[in-house]
Protein backbone atom coordinates (compact mmCIF):
# COMPACT_ATOMS: atom_id res chain seq x y z
CA UNK A 1 0.00 0.00 0.00
CA UNK A 2 1.37 3.42 -0.94
CA UNK A 3 0.39 6.63 0.85
CA UNK A 4 0.49 10.07 -0.72
CA UNK A 5 0.67 13.44 1.00
CA UNK A 6 -0.30 16.57 -0.86
CA UNK A 7 0.59 20.13 0.01
CA UNK A 8 -1.46 22.64 -1.94
CA UNK A 9 0.36 25.79 -0.91
CA UNK A 10 2.90 25.18 -3.71
CA UNK A 11 2.84 23.07 -6.85
CA UNK A 12 0.70 19.99 -6.28
CA UNK A 13 2.62 16.78 -6.69
CA UNK A 14 2.46 13.64 -4.58
CA UNK A 15 5.19 12.82 -2.11
CA UNK A 16 5.34 9.14 -1.29
CA UNK A 17 5.62 9.04 2.51
CA UNK A 18 3.84 6.86 5.06
CA UNK A 19 1.71 9.11 7.32
CA UNK A 20 2.80 7.86 10.71
CA UNK A 21 4.03 9.69 13.79
CA UNK A 22 7.72 10.41 14.13
CA UNK A 23 9.18 8.31 16.97
CA UNK A 24 10.79 11.34 18.64
CA UNK A 25 7.39 13.12 18.73
CA UNK A 26 5.59 10.28 20.50
CA UNK A 27 5.40 10.39 24.28
CA UNK A 28 8.03 8.32 26.03
CA UNK A 29 8.98 7.94 29.65
CA UNK A 30 11.97 10.27 29.29
CA UNK A 31 10.25 12.97 27.23
CA UNK A 32 6.72 12.89 28.65
CA UNK A 33 7.46 15.80 30.98
CA UNK A 34 8.27 18.08 28.04
CA UNK A 35 5.06 17.31 26.10
CA UNK A 36 1.91 19.20 27.05
CA UNK A 37 -0.38 17.06 29.24
CA UNK A 38 -3.39 17.71 26.98
CA UNK A 39 -1.55 16.46 23.88
CA UNK A 40 -0.28 13.38 25.72
CA UNK A 41 -3.80 12.59 26.99
CA UNK A 42 -5.28 13.12 23.50
CA UNK A 43 -2.66 10.85 21.96
CA UNK A 44 -3.43 8.13 24.53
CA UNK A 45 -7.17 8.41 23.84
CA UNK A 46 -6.58 8.27 20.08
CA UNK A 47 -4.51 5.10 20.43
CA UNK A 48 -7.21 3.50 22.62
CA UNK A 49 -9.80 4.12 19.89
CA UNK A 50 -7.69 2.28 17.32
CA UNK A 51 -9.09 -1.19 16.53
CA UNK A 52 -5.55 -2.61 16.57
CA UNK A 53 -2.79 -2.17 19.16
CA UNK A 54 -0.24 0.41 18.09
CA UNK A 55 3.44 -0.18 18.61
CA UNK A 56 6.75 1.01 17.20
CA UNK A 57 6.74 -1.65 14.45
CA UNK A 58 2.97 -1.83 13.92
CA UNK A 59 1.12 0.63 11.71
CA UNK A 60 -2.24 -0.39 13.16
CA UNK A 61 -3.31 -2.55 10.20
CA UNK A 62 -2.92 -6.31 10.12
CA UNK A 63 -2.66 -8.57 7.11
CA UNK A 64 -5.89 -9.25 5.27
CA UNK A 65 -7.67 -6.10 6.47
CA UNK A 66 -8.66 -3.49 3.91
CA UNK A 67 -7.14 -0.24 5.18
CA UNK A 68 -9.55 1.86 3.10
CA UNK A 69 -12.50 0.47 5.09
CA UNK A 70 -11.01 2.07 8.21
CA UNK A 71 -10.71 5.60 6.78
CA UNK A 72 -13.13 8.49 6.66
CA UNK A 73 -12.95 12.21 5.87
CA UNK A 74 -13.71 15.37 7.78
CA UNK A 75 -13.90 18.91 6.40
CA UNK A 76 -13.24 22.14 8.25
CA UNK A 77 -12.67 25.76 7.29
CA UNK A 78 -9.76 27.95 8.32
CA UNK A 79 -9.76 31.76 7.89
CA UNK A 80 -7.40 32.94 5.15
CA UNK A 81 -5.51 35.14 7.60
CA UNK A 82 -4.59 32.07 9.72
CA UNK A 83 -3.86 29.53 6.97
CA UNK A 84 -0.22 30.58 6.63
CA UNK A 85 0.36 29.82 10.31
CA UNK A 86 -1.21 26.38 9.86
CA UNK A 87 0.91 25.62 6.78
CA UNK A 88 4.13 27.12 8.16
CA UNK A 89 7.27 28.06 6.30
CA UNK A 90 7.63 25.71 3.31
CA UNK A 91 4.87 23.50 4.73
CA UNK A 92 6.78 22.70 7.93
CA UNK A 93 3.83 23.05 10.36
CA UNK A 94 1.24 21.17 8.29
CA UNK A 95 3.77 18.39 7.65
CA UNK A 96 4.42 18.19 11.40
CA UNK A 97 0.67 17.88 12.02
CA UNK A 98 0.46 15.17 9.33
CA UNK A 99 3.31 13.22 10.92
CA UNK A 100 2.00 13.54 14.48
CA UNK A 101 -1.58 12.62 13.62
CA UNK A 102 -1.01 10.10 10.83
CA UNK A 103 -3.83 11.77 8.84
CA UNK A 104 -3.80 12.97 5.25
CA UNK A 105 -4.53 16.71 5.18
CA UNK A 106 -5.41 18.62 2.02
CA UNK A 107 -5.76 22.40 1.97
CA UNK A 108 -7.80 23.75 -0.94
CA UNK A 109 -6.55 26.62 -3.06
CA UNK A 110 -8.00 30.04 -2.22
CA UNK A 111 -11.40 30.87 -3.73
CA UNK A 112 -12.03 34.44 -4.93
CA UNK A 113 -14.38 36.27 -2.58
CA UNK A 114 -14.10 33.69 0.20
CA UNK A 115 -12.56 34.55 3.57
CA UNK A 116 -11.88 30.88 4.37
CA UNK A 117 -9.94 27.91 3.04
CA UNK A 118 -11.40 24.40 2.96
CA UNK A 119 -9.32 21.75 4.77
CA UNK A 120 -10.04 18.04 4.23
CA UNK A 121 -8.66 15.55 6.77
CA UNK A 122 -8.68 11.86 5.83
CA UNK A 123 -7.72 8.90 8.01
CA UNK A 124 -8.89 6.84 10.94
CA UNK A 125 -11.26 8.42 13.45
CA UNK A 126 -8.39 8.76 15.91
CA UNK A 127 -6.01 10.39 13.41
CA UNK A 128 -8.72 12.80 12.22
CA UNK A 129 -9.48 13.83 15.81
CA UNK A 130 -5.81 14.38 16.58
CA UNK A 131 -5.21 16.35 13.36
CA UNK A 132 -8.25 18.55 14.01
CA UNK A 133 -7.09 19.16 17.58
CA UNK A 134 -3.57 20.11 16.44
CA UNK A 135 -4.90 22.45 13.72
CA UNK A 136 -7.29 24.12 16.17
CA UNK A 137 -4.56 24.43 18.80
CA UNK A 138 -2.25 26.03 16.24
CA UNK A 139 -4.90 28.49 15.03
CA UNK A 140 -6.00 29.31 18.61
CA UNK A 141 -2.46 30.16 19.75
CA UNK A 142 -1.87 32.18 16.58
CA UNK A 143 -5.07 34.20 16.91
CA UNK A 144 -4.38 34.85 20.59
CA UNK A 145 -0.89 36.09 19.74
CA UNK A 146 -2.14 38.31 16.92
CA UNK A 147 -4.86 39.86 19.10
CA UNK A 148 -2.57 40.86 21.98
CA UNK A 149 -0.77 44.18 22.07
CA UNK A 150 1.93 45.35 24.41
CA UNK A 151 1.00 48.54 26.22
CA UNK A 152 3.81 50.36 27.96
CA UNK A 153 2.56 52.89 30.50
CA UNK A 154 4.03 56.36 30.15
CA UNK A 155 5.58 58.01 33.13
CA UNK A 156 4.02 61.26 34.23
CA UNK A 157 6.22 64.33 34.35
Amino acid sequence: MKWFLYCTDHASFPISLPPRPLPHLLPSQSSSASISPQLTKLHQLAMQQSPFPMGPNNTGFQGGMDASAQTSSHEMTIPNDLIGCIIGRQGSKINEIRQMSGAQIKIANPVDGSADRQVTITGSAASISLAEYLINARSDTTSVRSNTRSVIPRERD
